[in-house]
């Protein structure tokens, strides 16, 4: 038998709970009615039951959802963060005491998850711990993290591949926290790379950047592994959107006082009114092929560069070198055309990237002695400005490794 469709006031609230029991329901309107809230904020139904009604309004605040009885837990908050506003606090009750099914709803953005029978003492400990998230602001002090934006001077010179490769590298082998963006909303490629689902909620915040804070985060970003966090989407490509100007310098700043490090694959359209949102700590990596063109356009980009952040690092980067024989230039030629010193050189390696693609891996990860990693990996330490952290893997234990 169904329950009714649950009676849910379109106006944003500060609390709603959708409970499955009696009991629960009767702790749950005390809490309510102590904190001002309402008794009609406490509601009986199922997650899928919840995620129906708030489809067509604003989702609340705090809302607490009960997944006792649901043949599969995981898909039902997965429909409720589809619904779900970026800031809405979720609480997660359950009676199901399984870790694995713990920490996939902490990746999905739950903020907490009770087992039941679950007393007011903890609900109220996990409401309180969702009014301070709530209302904690970013400290200016640990604004710390360091800003990396990669652009390609031009469309198809391996911008991402190198976004994603020193990304990688940042995690996994400097051991800094790391956060990939990719702002190519309709075409980026940097989930499909690392063989990842893009995020939900991307979009929402450039469009509403007031939404952005640290409950955001955890629920926009992907973790491909403990250091490194992707911030993806692939929007339709029949929806359009209003991109705030303030949502990166929100973003940034949010992310900034949580990761090492921030990686921002910039496409390349976007850099002319991007570039000035890089606040030092920064660098940028400017990205071309050994092309007339790709010349031409990296003077263009760097000298853009020089002029609205003068104070991050340049750092100009010839990758497939070696993947035309005839017509390309040489790096001499390059720099003399360009008027400028190119810092790295990525040699082309057809075998390497070709088993990365089709492995969903980098080539830091899976051809990690090639001379193409061995490039990407310098370039890596270059602009993590970490390079006295970076921990050197003793020999001996490289050589255990291998077996």
């Amino acid at each position: 038998m169904s329950m009714p469709a649950l009676n849910i006031s379109s106006a944003r609230a500060s609390f709603l709970a959708v409970v499955t029991d009696d009991v629960t329901r009767a702790m749950m309107v005390g809490i309510a009615i102590n904190n001002d809230w309402g008794e009609d904020q406490v509601l009986e139904g199922t997650a899928a039951d919840a995620a129906e009604a708030l489809a067509e309004i604003p989702t609340p605040e705090r809302l607490v959802i009960d997944l006792s009885g649901s043949a599969d837990p995981l898909a039902d908050i997965d429909a409720l963060a589809k619904v779900c506003m970026a800031d809405t606090r979720v609480i997660a009750l359950g009676d199901i005491n399984d870790v694995q099914l713990f920490r996939h709803l902490m990746d999905m953005g739950v903020q907490d998850y009770l087992l039941k029978p679950v007393s007011a003492e903890d609900l109220k400990a996990a409401l309180n711990r969702a009014e301070e998230i709530e209302t904690a602001t970013p400290d200016d002090n640990s604004q710390h993290g360091r800003l990396v934006a990669v652009v390609g001077a031009r469309g198809g010179v391996g911008a991402s591949t190198v976004s994603a490769n020193i990304a990688w590298m940042m995690a996994h082998e400097q051991g800094l926290r790391v956060a990939l963006i990719d702002l190519d909303l309709y075409f980026g490629t940097l989930a499909l790379a690392l063989d990842m689902e893009p995020g939900l909620g991307f979009r929402e915040a450039l469009e509403n950047p007031s939404r952005i804070d640290g409950l955001f985060i955890e629920r926009a970003m992907v973790r491909e592994s403990e250091n490194l966090y992707i911030l993806a989407a692939e929007e339709g490509l029949e929806n359009s959107f209003s991109f705030d100007p303030k949502a990166l310098d929100r973003l940034l700043e949010t992310l900034r006082a949580d990761f090492d490090c921030v990686i921002i694959d910039l496409p390349r359209f976007a850099a002319r009114s991007q570039i000035s949102t890089l606040i030092p700590p920064a660098s940028v990596v400017v990205v071309s092929d050994p092309t007339l063109a790709g010349m031409r356009d990296t003077q263009r980009l760097t000298k853009l560069v020089k002029t609205v952040t003068p104070g991050s690092d340049l750092s100009v980067v010839i990758n497939r070198v070696g993947n035309s024989k005839n017509g390309e230039l040489t790096v001499k030629d390059f720099e003399s055309g360009a008027e400028l010193s190119v810092d790295h050189q990525i040699p082309f390696d057809v075998k390497s990237a070709i088993l990365a693609e089709g492995a969903g891996k980098t080539v830091a990860e899976i051809a990690k002695t090639t001379k193409m990693a061995q490039s990407l990996r310098g370039l890596s330490r270059d602009v993590s400005g970490r390079l006295e952290d970076v921990v050197q893997v003793p020999m001996w234990k490289r050589l255990m490794g291998r077996g």
